[in-house]
C-alpha cells in the first residue's frame, strides 16, 4: 500500500476518513441549509421545493466559528504529512461551498470543464499547495462527488518535463495538448453518446506510457476531506441521488 505522500503525488489525492466529527458536520449542514431556506425556499424535509437552481451567495457564511472544525488537528496533521510541517498557508476560511441538488440521470462521466486549480508554472520537485475537499453532507457514489484523474499529476510532471516551454504558456493551452496527446484523453474529452464510455474511463488497467490512469469519483462522508495534489485534474459530476450535494473545497498553497 503507498504511504500517504506517495498516493497524493502518484495518484492524485488522498483520502482522510473522520476529519472532522460527523456531529459537527451536522452542524454546519443545518447552517446551511437554514441558509437556503431564509433565501431560496428550500425545505430540507420537502424535496418538492428542490428546484433546480445553483444557489449563489453563500460567501456570507465562510467564516462563521461553526466551520472551523474542518481545519481539526487531523486536518492539519494530513497538511503536515503532505506539505511539510510549516510548509502551508493556513487559510482563512475553508473556501466556497458546492451545493447541488439532485437531477435527471443518467449518471455518467462529463466530457467538459476537465481542468486543475493550480497553474504550471511552480517548480515540479515538490507540490505547491493542495485542493482540500470538505464533506459537511453524505455524498455517495452518484451523487455529485467531484470526478479526478488518478496518474494524472505524474503525466503533467512528465509533460512539462518533456516540454518545457509549455509552463510558461496559460493554463488553458497546456490542458488541451495534454489532453490531446493520448487517445485515453480524447475519450475523457469527448462528447461520446457510447453508454459504455463511463464505464470504460472508470475501470482500472488503462495506462498512458506505464503510468495508471482512471477516473475516480471522489465520494465521502460527513466529516471526510480528500486532498488532492494541485495538478489532479478534476471536474464537477452530476448529482443523480436523492439528497443535496453539500461540501465545501479550498485551495491552501505551500509557504
Amino acid at each position: 500500500m503507498l504511504d500517504q505522500r506517495t498516493e497524493f503525488e502518484e495518484k492524485g489525492f488522498v483520502r482522510i476518513p473522520g476529519a472532522f466529527p460527523r456531529e459537527q458536520a451536522a452542524a454546519m449542514e443545518a447552517r446551511v441549509w437554514a441558509w437556503l431556506e431564509r433565501k431560496y425556499g428550500l425545505s430540507r424535509g420537502d424535496p418538492a421545493t428542490w428546484r433546480d437552481v445553483a444557489p449563489t451567495g453563500l460567501q456570507n457564511l465562510k467564516r462563521q466559528s461553526v466551520f472551523d472544525a474542518i481545519g481539526s488537528e487531523v486536518t492539519c496533521a494530513a497538511l503536515d504529512a503532505l506539505l511539510g510541517a510549516g510548509g502551508w498557508e493556513r487559510p482563512r476560511d475553508w473556501g466556497g461551498f458546492l451545493v447541488t441538488f439532485p437531477g435527471p440521470g443518467p449518471w455518467r462521466v462529463p466530457s467538459r470543464v476537465w481542468h486543475t486549480d493550480f497553474g504550471f508554472r511552480a517548480p515540479s520537485e515538490r507540490p505547491h499547495g493542495a485542493l482540500v475537499l470538505s464533506f459537511l453532507s453524505d455524498v455517495p457514489p452518484g451523487a455529485g462527488g467531484t470526478l479526478g484523474v488518478e496518474g494524472s499529476p505524474r503525466l503533467i510532471r512528465r509533460f512539462l518535463a518533456e516540454h518545457p516551454r509549455a509552463a510558461q504558456s496559460r493554463m488553458k493551452n497546456v490542458r488541451l495538448a495534454l489532453c490531446a496527446s493520448d487517445p485515453w484523453f480524447r475519450i475523457l474529452t469527448s462528447a461520446d453518446a457510447d453508454p459504455a464510455r463511463s464505464e470504460r474511463l472508470m475501470q482500472p488497467g488503462a495506462a498512458i506510457g506505464g503510468v495508471p490512469v482512471r477516473v475516480v469519483e471522489l465520494s465521502g462522508e460527513a466529516g471526510d476531506l480528500v486532498i488532492g495534489h494541485p495538478w489532479l485534474l478534476h471536474a464537477g459530476a452530476p448529482n443523480c441521488g436523492t439528497q443535496p450535494r453539500i461540501m465545501r473545497v479550498q485551495r491552501v498553497r505551500a509557504a
